[in-house]
């Protein structure tokens, strides 16, 4: 570490007295110097400044897993993290989440490592093999498709990023990533049992991939847990609500279970063309399940008809030949439906001459620029809030009505976490005259999931208080917002549920940004 000071930086500390159960903010001013970490910078408080300051840590090296916090609103671990790194002359630091607080930064980590009692984190094997004195021997080419997974360090981020973990029920992202990691290990013998563990709790992961992007050794649980589900899937060993929606895709095309000669109906009265009347446009508009099928997400497609038609855009639809994307039947493990629906979309993508696809949701978005044999397509593919942001910009729509309200936009995690898709939405909303943007506690790469991603939308069973909808917005209430805003169809479906579930219809409403966008042209 340097000796010279580069800048001083103030830490704002959430803290917790268990004595008198207060909560409680101390400010510090830290010297910072090149190569100073975070946790140098706690001990430097502790040591200098305020010897009643409590956090865990152990190697300093990023091994041991107990410095977890809270940063900025993000969890990482203190002594992976450089100061001068985050780039802030302000930095606040908060105990991990969802875990209860013992003191400070120290968090009770027993329910964490209580999920890891639950499944069997040795092999398993016949109790005479183990008493023979022979080593079970493994091929590099086998080790290698665990050794990513085993480089799990327990430390908590995952779970503390999870929005599935306010569950208890479920597992959470790293236990389930360990149970995978033995079940597809050559060596271990207890399959059966491994996907017992999981089999009545693995259907809460949302697929918000929160897991994945905050972990310090970048072990990809968030894929780990589809690749158990498929598993489980391959097996039969599934939820009747996970089959049902699986049945319906299979033999509608939808998740909805509704007849695909009904998947136009969202267009009557408007002046919108589908295939096969057409077969070329400049936009192909691809409108997703829940807007084509379900009576009040309808508006959304109706919405982004319209604005589509202000704008004298060249569009058209699939019709009836569109299929579900594929993106919810894919997180829930049933690889070979995806694929059949992906065949069958990119066969009419051929046949349709378009020069983008603009799809409504993130998650169609998301699976058409990433996900295989989408991916390997190349598909130019934009999802409608970067699309109208770059009409804004250019000054081709200019929202004419103004929006007295405090709105408050909701990132999908399929547009902003997994596409780093964070300022077009909010470009579009700062165009809406009137408008008092505000930003719930956890937004951008650090916000909270709605709970509808993988196909949890349809198969959800928690307790009203266990649902990460709820809990959103709740934090939408504590900024006094009238409005949350968001551009994803399943998040307006699942945070209008916990509007009804809180009881709060009268303070606060949900749209999305297409919806919000019409209303003031």
């Amino acid at each position: 570490m340097s000796t010279k000071v580069e800048k001083i930086v103030e830490f704002e500390i959430h803290r917790f007295d268990p004595e008198t159960k207060r909560r409680y903010v101390s400010t510090y001013k830290v010297p910072i110097r090149k190569g100073m970490t975070l946790l140098d910078a706690l001990m430097y408080i502790r040591d200098n400044l305020d010897g009643t300051l409590a956090f865990r840590s152990s190697c300093r090296m990023g091994i041991c897993g107990s410095c977890g916090i809270q940063v900025n609103g993000k969890p990482m671990l203190a002594c992976y993290t450089q100061v001068l790194h985050l780039n802030a002359d302000k930095i606040i630091i908060e105990p991990l989440q969802n875990f209860p607080v013992i003191k400070d930064l120290v968090v009770d980590i027993k329910p964490f490592f209580g999920t890891y009692e639950r499944i069997r984190s040795v092999l398993i094997k016949p109790e005479e093999e183990l008493k023979k004195p022979v080593e079970f021997i493994q091929l590099p080419t086998d080790l290698k498709k665990i050794w990513d997974l085993a480089l799990c360090t327990k430390c908590g981020i995952c779970y503390s990023a999870c929005p599935a973990a306010i569950d208890e029920r479920f597992l959470g992202p790293s236990t389930l990533t360990t149970n995978y990691r033995f079940i597809i290990d050559t060596r271990d013998e207890g399959a059966d049992e491994r996907l017992k563990a999981a089999a009545d709790n693995i259907w809460l992961c949302t697929s918000c991939n929160s897991c994945t992007l905050f972990c310090p050794k970048e072990v990809d649980a968030s894929s780990s847990i589809v690749e158990e589900r498929s598993i489980l899937v391959e097996g039969g060993n599934i939820p009747r609500t996970v089959m049902d929606v699986l049945t319906s895709v299979m033999r509608y095309h939808n998740p909805m279970g509704r007849y695909p000669t009904k998947r136009i109906e969202w267009m009557n009265g408007l002046n919108v063309k589908a295939y096969p009347d057409v077969t070329k446009a400049d936009v192909l508009y691809f409108v997703c399940c829940l807007t084509a099928y379900d009576t009040r997400h309808q508006n959304i497609a109706r919405a982004l008809a319209d604005i589509f038609n202000r704008l004298g855009v060249d569009f058209a639809t699939l019709g009836n030949e569109e299929w579900c994307c594929g993106d919810h039947i894919l997180r829930l493990g049933e690889k070979g439906l995806f694929e059949e629906l992906a065949e069958h979309n990119l066969s009419m993508f051929k046949k349709f001459e378009a020069n983008k696809i603009v799809t409504l949701s993130p998650h169609c978005y998301n699976t058409f620029k990433n996900d295989k044999p989408y991916a390997d397509a190349n598909l130019n593919v934009q999802h409608y809030t970067q699309f109208l942001a770059e009409a804004i910009e250019k000054g081709q729509l200019k929202p004419s009505k103004p929006l007295k309200k405090r709105v408050a936009y909701h990132d999908p995690c399929f547009l902003g976490k997994r596409n780093q898709i964070f300022e077009e939405p909010r470009k579009i909303l700062e165009s809406i005259s009137g408008i008092e943007l505000v930003e719930m506690k956890r937004n951008r790469e650090n916000s909270f999931c709605c709970g509808g991603g993988a196909g949890r939308v349809w198969t959800e069973d928690a307790p009203p208080e266990k649902r990460p909808c709820v809990e959103r917005v709740k934090e939408a209430l504590e900024v006094g917002a009238e409005i949350i805003a968001t551009a994803c169809p399943f998040c307006v479906s699942t945070l209008e549920d916990a509007t009804k579930v809180l009881d709060v219809e009268d303070k606060i409403i949900v749209r999305d940004i297409a919806e919000l966008l019409k209303e003031t042209l």
